[in-house]
């Protein structure tokens, strides 16, 4: 790599983590680019270099990320899937990443976080699983229920799960919250908690 190429790296770096930090302190809206410059410690002129605005840095913080999410947990072949003898390691690679990025997810997520990241990293996750039905089952019109209706389902679902851990500090590994999401994913919320095979809807 150039040496140009690395200051380039390593200014953005430095711009992004200011960014996470100001945000996690006193909320998106509060941040000038005075404070991102003194932060980060660059001068103004580097930052509009690289950047128009601060909502400029800040889509492109989370581009970069989730396109990195997307590029590390997509799957090799439906087996990744729907494997229930073990954790999906698409599931596990998931985890992983937003455990390696824990920071990021939080403050993106957490009280003073970005109310729009939720909803592109929902967008995401539709449009990967959407890509993904149309490779692995290219027929729809043999789902029991309609595509769009299944991709909503499990997105929010999945998107629902990321808040729940990130919120409790992440008490349970990457590996554990994989298991719970496959067992979920495969099996159904019922099924996976039992109530099927204790007939608990029936007893009721």
């Amino acid at each position: 790599m150039k040496e140009g190429d690395r200051r380039v790296k390593r200014t953005r770096r430095l711009l992004k983590n200011a960014l996470l930090e100001l945000i996690h302190k006193k909320g998106f809206n509060a941040i000038t680019v005075r404070d991102l410059t003194e932060k980060a410690d660059v001068n103004r002129a580097t930052f509009y270099q690289h950047y128009h605005d601060k909502f400029d840095l800040l889509d492109q913080a989370i581009d970069d990320m989730l396109l990195s999410l997307v590029t590390y947990v997509v799957p090799k072949n439906v087996e990744e899937i729907t494997d229930i003898e073990k954790a999906s390691p698409v599931f596990v690679r998931l985890f992983e990443f937003i455990y390696d990025n824990t920071f990021f997810f939080q403050v993106m997520m957490g009280k003073n976080g970005i109310p729009s990241f939720q909803r592109r990293m929902v967008s995401m996750i539709q449009q990967f699983m959407n890509e993904k039905l149309e490779q692995f089952h290219p027929q729809p019109e043999k789902m029991d229920i309609p595509r769009e209706i299944l991709i909503h389902y499990i997105s929010f679902a999945h998107l629902g799960l990321i808040s729940y851990w990130l919120e409790s500090d992440m008490q349970y590994s990457p590996g554990y919250m994989a298991r719970q999401l496959s067992s979920l994913t495969v099996k159904g919320p019922l099924a996976a908690g039992g109530l099927l095979y204790n007939n608990c809807l029936g007893n009721s």
